[in-house]
């Protein structure tokens, strides 16, 4: 059979419109299948409290359900990897502390950079609370600084790893304060504050969502937080500008990403999702009650927030001389 040039045309153009028809449908059925949402901590900690309240939402909104995935390890270098070489089809999502603008920051060979990612939405920022264990005999900033000077080694602090936010807080801590503490890393926040609670270690700089419970029943004592003002959940509780330590205003963050190259369409769906659930009044509502403040930013803004917050983390690495393990 001989075809024309006229049919080799129609065909021809027909072979590039339905690749493009079938993506479109795709995207416009998305989702038809479970998103993974990843957290690159262990199950119990603030990021991973946040991930479940958010899924719950999606999963209503969406009709899909959406999963949290727990890859911890590595100050979060695992969980963060794996989504970075993820297929950029909006089925694998990261809810981020802020590691993917912390980390390429302050060592520039991870394996993973901002660019690899496409921002969805911003949903919260978390100032730091400064916890100790209620055994050290301190109930303030100041009183913690006068200890830790009489008892030089001896007082030790919990982080999620070397470079990690904790990590990168309480040496910045440890050069305005002019104290000697010593790092105890852990694999995420939560085996980290259960070491705190027994008193095996006795300063943590966390998120204050996972403290609330043991601040509640007095199992550990809050100090300060890092807010430019006091938090709404921890209001007797004074800014570490009030407790004397100035130029300390530090904050995590929350946010969902994809891979880098996930359609826009895509992007801006589960955006618009996430950005209705957290203006849920039940949702605000929790996010206040453990120490968050909503903060909740769309693509193109969140891009330019971490810009910004890559900025940040090299001034405090520059500050306090960090260096990289080898």
């Amino acid at each position: 059979m001989q075809l024309n040039l006229r049919s080799m045309w129609r065909l021809a153009a027909a072979a590039m419109v339905l690749p493009v028809a079938f993506a479109a449908q795709a995207q416009g059925d998305y989702p038809s299948r479970p998103v993974q949402v990843v957290v690159a901590y262990p199950a119990g900690g603030g990021t991973d409290t946040l991930a479940r309240l958010i899924t719950i939402e999606l999963t209503k909104s969406l009709g899909q359900s959406f999963v949290v995935v727990n890859r911890p390890g590595a100050s979060g270098l695992i969980g963060t990897s794996s989504v970075a070489r993820a297929a950029p089809d909006g089925y694998t999502l990261l809810l981020d502390t802020g590691n993917v603008t912390l980390r390429p920051a302050i060592e520039p060979g991870t394996s993973f950079q901002p660019k690899d990612f496409a921002p969805v939405a911003l949903l919260t920022e978390s100032p730091v609370a400064l916890a100790v264990t209620a055994a050290l005999p301190v109930n303030s900033v100041a009183e913690l600084v006068a200890y830790s000077r009489a008892h030089p080694g001896k007082v030790n602090y919990a982080s999620t790893g070397p470079g990690s936010p904790q990590n990168l807080v309480g040496e910045l801590m440890k050069k305005q304060a002019g104290v000697d503490w010593v790092q105890v890393p852990y694999q995420g926040g939560a085996p980290a504050l259960n070491d705190l609670n027994a008193g095996r270690v006795q300063v943590m700089f966390s998120n204050p969502v996972p403290l609330m419970p043991y601040v509640a029943t007095h199992r550990l004592k809050v100090l300060a937080v890092t807010s430019r003002e006091r938090l709404p959940a921890l209001d007797s509780v004074p800014t570490m500008a009030e407790a004397g330590q100035r130029d300390f205003v530090i904050g995590f963050w929350n946010g969902v990403l994809a891979p880098a190259g996930t359609p826009a369409p895509i992007v801006g769906k589960v955006g618009d999702a996430l950005l209705k659930a957290v203006a849920l009044p039940h949702v605000r509502e929790a996010l206040v009650r453990q120490g968050s403040v909503l903060t909740p930013l769309g693509p193109e803004p969140f891009a330019k927030y971490m810009s910004e917050d890559s900025a940040r983390w090299e001034r405090v690495a520059k500050a306090i001389n960090y260096k990289p393990a080898q």
